[in-house]
């Protein structure tokens, strides 16, 4: 079976309310193995959301739509999946007086506009919503299938849990199974990346997709089966030529934050931290983890003095190696900024690692202009740190 998500409201494409009905719907619908391909939003218009129904229809066998359930006027999501369907709309005494019954529990009123929602297309089967005012409906002919919930996310999380689900699994046979496993990578561009796993990224089944952020990947693996044993199994074999061809790229199952604070644990190191500008990116970076970091100081200091290219790696340098024996850390991680970025616009940034004898130093050139690329310093810094303690104490 394969799914698209319609999300209705016109509050949705104004941007005053995001979306985490779709997010929320995607993962459950992935859990049961259904594919989906495709997910849109739809302001409330009666025609703009049945001609989007319509074009789903031709293309997916199951549509999921939340919201426009309300009402309201503006709520004409029962009338748009009518009219999607070439059906007129059928009124549900039994769901009027569940409407009613569910006022007067609140001690209220029910207004005359709640009458809107106890019509839903003729044939329709519905879904009665003991969490709201709203119920709910599945709708099947042979194109295939629309199941329509409310807007509001506890409604709908409630209705999916308890009812929809329970349809897929029992009556529609759905019971295979897509995991997805995400992987980390740091070091390389997106690009080269992508060139090393191109003929993994051109698999269906397992598929392999990547993403950027911040100078860090993700790799997402995913496989449908018939198990979840199944489906793992097909993940590892994926993950295990990944491992293989990205090597020391490849920070793993966390992200770099995490994993650099997990080594620094695993072999009681402390880290001391020099920053050569007031934005602290790696600081930022580190503090988005949790409080538990062997981090045993941090500075932030601007250069008194200008740095250009070749003085920008020395000072990095020395500043590591003062941070160490300052506060009697194990590291020491200097990170500066050349004071001025080059004719290109980019600009040259330091990062050295000094543990005991052992030194060493990294040079990047970012666009600074750019709030990602004070990002890009604090993946820098902390995948050279990565790849240093694992130089030192290798795996296995």
């Amino acid at each position: 079976m394969n799914a698209e998500i319609i999300a209705i409201g016109s509050e949705l494409l104004l941007g005053e309310t995001i979306d985490t009905n779709s997010a929320y719907l995607a993962q459950q619908l992935t859990a049961y193995g259904i594919n989906v391909f495709r997910k849109s939003v739809v302001g409330d218009n009666e025609e703009r959301i049945a001609t989007a129904i319509a074009e789903v229809l031709d293309r997916a066998d199951l549509v999921i739509c939340t919201g426009g359930l309300g009402p309201t006027v503006d709520d004409v999501t029962r009338e748009a999946v009518a009219r999607a369907f070439g059906r007129s709309l059928e009124f549900h005494q039994y769901l009027l007086d569940q409407i009613e019954a569910r006022f007067r529990a609140f001690g209220r009123t029910m207004s005359d506009t709640n009458r809107r929602q106890a019509y839903a297309p003729q044939g329709a089967r519905i879904v009665e919503n003991p969490k709201g005012t709203a119920p709910s409906f599945i709708v099947e002919d042979t194109r295939g299938t629309v199941v329509v919930l409310p807007g509001v996310p506890r409604e709908m999380r409630y209705l999916w849990e308890h009812a929809i689900a329970p349809y897929l699994r029992n009556e529609r046979g759905e019971t295979s199974v897509i995991l997805v496993r995400t992987l980390h990578a740091a070091g390389r561009g997106e690009s080269v990346i992508g060139e090393i796993i191109a003929d993994l990224m051109a698999q269906h089944n397992p598929t392999v997709g990547i993403s950027a952020k911040q100078a860090r990947y993700e790799l997402r693996i995913g496989a449908k089966a018939t198990s979840r044993e199944a489906a793992e199994a097909m993940i590892d074999q994926v993950e295990a030529t990944i491992r293989e061809r990205l090597g020391d790229s490849l920070v793993g199952e966390e992200q770099i934050n995490q994993t650099v604070l997990h080594l620094l644990q695993e072999h009681n190191l402390t880290l001391a931290l020099h920053e050569g500008t007031n934005r602290a990116p790696v600081y930022r970076t580190l503090a988005t983890v949790d409080n538990s970091t062997p981090l045993h100081c941090i500075e932030i200091h601007t250069p008194t003095i200008s740095l250009d290219d070749n003085t920008v790696q020395e000072a990095a340098q020395v500043c590591a190696t003062n941070v160490r024996e300052r506060y009697n850390a194990a590291i020491g991680l200097g990170v500066q900024i050349a004071t001025s970025s080059g004719a290109d616009g980019f600009t040259t940034v330091a990062v050295a690692v000094v543990h005991g004898d052992n030194v060493r130093v990294w040079t990047q050139r970012f666009d600074l202009s750019l709030a990602e690329g004070w990002e890009f310093i604090g993946t820098l810094a902390l995948d050279s740190l990565r790849k240093y303690i694992l130089e030192v104490h290798p795996k296995g």
